[in-house]
């Protein structure tokens, strides 16, 4: 696990039993391989994905909706 998406409580700083869940929740994510994405991706995003793929930027939309719609 890239050891940048790790962050350590600070103790001596006040926190909330809300946000303790909140950091449990994403840190579990992380360890178990899942990321939290935009809804609508960034035109960087899409670029990106569009040049990889060697498709339209549209195309890449279209693929992108189809990953987040996708119950699995």
């Amino acid at each position: 696990m890239d050891t940048r998406l790790h962050y350590k409580i600070d103790e001596k700083r006040p926190s909330s039993n809300a946000m303790n869940y909140a950091l449990n929740v994403v840190e579990t994510m992380g360890d178990t391989g899942l990321v939290s994405v935009p809804i609508k991706p960034t035109t960087a995003m899409l670029t990106a994905g569009a040049r990889s793929g060697h498709v339209s930027v549209e195309t890449a939309w279209k693929i992108y909706q189809a990953m987040i719609n996708e119950e699995g």
